[in-house]
């Protein structure tokens, strides 16, 4: 369920409960929807002004209040702060421009560093920039927020993963949905999202709309951050006589093809295809689709379930939509890179090192 909607004026409350936490420290609220005096603008008002003291130094904040912030959020308010600060005079105490939310994104908050912009989300983290006073507490988002990141599951995450392939070509929405094999109103709504979060350029309007990845590296370290505070996904560990993985997936290839199954290799032996790194791999990892034809196929291989000793694994699924293939290397079917880059995330041993060298070597290439 829902957390409770909180109101404005409780956010900033918040807000100043959060820094008269600090040590040495006090904060209270000087006005509420103050108005801006913006020429040409009479009727724009300021959320709040706060004044804040901590260890004898003063300084103000002119806090916007934001239900979520996201990149793109924040990219519209630095005007309207540079637009205020023209026009306000805070008198001797330094005025810092500040947002407060119940979420901020991962993005979101790397952006409003880079700017020196001030923030408070429900999830503790809070960001001071003064000349005189620092202040930065740095916490996971709130789990509103982690939901929210819901886009990086199910079909909208195999809509991510189907544009991350095509770089930096522009597509519609109907393009993508067909490329994905997912609705158009899935694809529409995950482009939305990931325009929302400054990851997309856009152009056009209407069913002329098109998009295209413009910041593969924030996508990346987001998503990298939702795969870490999640469980990896369950499977079932096999014994195949194979004389070594490569033989192995030669097998898995052949068996799956006869009965028409689809499949895909992920993991550690994707990413020795992919970019070479490791002088062996031992162990196979792969989806396959569930069902009657997935245990036949194992059992034509002669798979024996194991907890130790194993040299297959293979990834639940819910479905076939769940199998994704990127490329075919040696005639093996193989999960996209951004597919095989999250799941050695998961994994243990040198699967991170892995990781990062697949993440250098073919999706930041």
């Amino acid at each position: 369920m829902d957390e409770p909607e909180i109101s404005e004026a409780e956010l900033v409350s918040a807000l100043v409960a959060a820094i008269e936490a600090l040590p040495d420290a006090g904060a209270h609220i000087v006005h509420r929807n103050m108005p801006a005096h913006l020429p040409g603008d009479e009727r724009r008002e300021i959320d709040a002004l706060l004044h804040v003291g901590i260890a004898g130094r003063q300084v103000q904040l002119l806090v916007e209040v934001k239900r979520e912030a996201f990149p793109r959020d924040v990219r519209e308010l630095l005007w309207q702060f540079r637009n205020y600060a023209a026009h306000l005079n805070p008198g001797a105490d330094q005025l810092i421009p500040f947002i407060a939310a119940r979420s901020i994104s991962r993005g979101a908050r790397e952006l409003l560093r880079e700017e020196n912009v001030g923030f408070y989300d429900l999830g503790g983290s809070l960001f001071i920039p003064g000349r005189d006073i620092y202040v930065l507490i740095d916490r996971p988002p709130p789990k509103r927020t982690r939901r929210i990141l819901s886009i990086f599951e199910g079909q909208k995450a195999r809509t991510i993963i189907t544009l991350f392939a095509h770089g930096d070509q522009w597509v519609g929405v109907s393009e993508l949905a067909e490329l994905a094999q997912v609705s158009p109103a899935t694809a529409s709504a995950t482009l939305s999202a990931m325009e929302q979060h400054d990851w997309v350029d856009a152009e056009g309007a209407g069913p002329s709309k098109v998009r295209r990845l413009r910041n593969p590296k924030a996508l990346l370290d987001e998503w990298a951050a939702y795969v870490s505070e999640r469980k990896p996904p369950k499977g079932a560990r096999y014994y195949v006589p194979a004389a070594d993985a490569e033989t192995l997936c030669r097998k898995l290839d052949h068996v799956c093809r006869s009965y028409d199954l689809p499949y895909a290799v992920t993991g550690e032996a994707a990413a020795q295809l992919y970019a070479p790194y490791l002088s062996s791999i031992s162990q196979i990892r792969c989806r396959m689709a569930p069902g009657q034809l997935r245990n036949r196929a194992l059992d034509q291989m002669s798979a024996r379930p194991v907890s130790e000793g194993w040299n297959l694994a293979v990834i639940e699924s819910k479905g076939t939509n769940d199998i994704i293939v990127g490329d075919e290397i040696g005639g093996v079917a193989l999960a996209p890179p951004l597919q095989v880059y999250l799941d050695l995330l998961q994994g243990s041993g040198r699967a991170k090192e892995m990781a990062a060298h697949l993440r250098d070597r073919r999706l930041l290439a």
